[in-house]
């Protein structure tokens, strides 16, 4: 079996660039690390497989599972192209989704969330509840490792679409629209009707005018403790709970 151990293989050059959105756009392609993740993407998502060659025995499992020839690099330069301080040592190349118009009961709004973390968190819970289209307004790159890491998964159902304000505008036209405020109305008591855009706002500047004006309701996450406020990934985990947990009792 032949071992990748030079890092001017193409191969390799195309991983390391991946890293960057430019690249990523221009090949329609994106990285996938770690075991879990990898082991979790659905038969027929992932293009291509690499395993670092003193892990091969160990993860050769999950190339089985997924049906797909892995490529083996040598320990060098597979730390060279993880994006992990720790590698794992197994990778996937995927292509970026195609994607669909935004249809679902209840819509994920990202208003210029650029932490890849709350990013991530916001994708992953708004899976867990049911949420699979989310509207991007110049937020960072769902599809950039770390992003795709903090999902946990869940980049793998969902549906993001980047958007203008004014074509997001257009795309909630029939829907109720709420944004997440701290002076709005206390969400435990707010009665959610379909269908529904939950809008996240910027980690320093909350919500946009674009989308205050376009806003039905003002949520707030009542506080109880000596904190004055949460980060926009809590603060929307806490909401998409709620909300998914009032629709259910429904």
């Amino acid at each position: 079996m032949k071992i990748i151990a030079s890092s001017n293989n193409d191969k390799i050059k195309l991983i390391r660039s991946l890293s960057d959105k430019k690249a990523r756009f221009k090949h329609s392609l994106f990285v996938v690390e770690g075991v879990n993740l990898v082991g979790d993407m659905p038969k027929g998502y992932a293009k291509e497989l690499y395993i670092k060659e003193s892990r091969l025995d160990v993860l050769m499992p999950i190339a089985d599972k997924l049906g797909i020839e892995p490529t083996i690099v040598s320990d060098f330069i597979f730390d060279k192209i993880s994006d992990t301080v720790s590698s794992a040592g197994i990778l996937a190349i995927a292509e970026l989704p195609a994607k669909k118009p935004i249809t679902g009961d209840v819509v994920m709004v990202l208003d210029r969330i650029l932490d890849a973390g709350n990013m991530g968190t916001i994708i992953r819970s708004g899976v867990a509840m049911g949420v699979t289209d989310y509207i991007a307004i110049d937020s960072v790159d769902a599809y950039s490792p770390k992003v795709v890491r903090s999902t946990m998964g869940g980049i793998f159902s969902a549906n993001i679409v980047p958007f203008s304000y004014a074509g997001a505008c257009d795309a909630l036209n029939n829907y109720k629209v709420a944004i997440l405020d701290m002076g709005g109305q206390n969400v435990f008591d707010y009665q959610p009707a379909l269908p529904l855009a939950l809008v996240v706002g910027n980690e320093a500047h909350g919500v946009s005018p674009e989308l205050r004006d376009r806003a039905d309701v003002v949520l707030a996450i009542p506080m109880y403790g000596n904190i004055e406020s949460l980060n926009a990934g809590v603060s929307a985990s806490i909401v998409l709970a709620t909300v998914a947990d009032k629709l259910n009792k429904k």
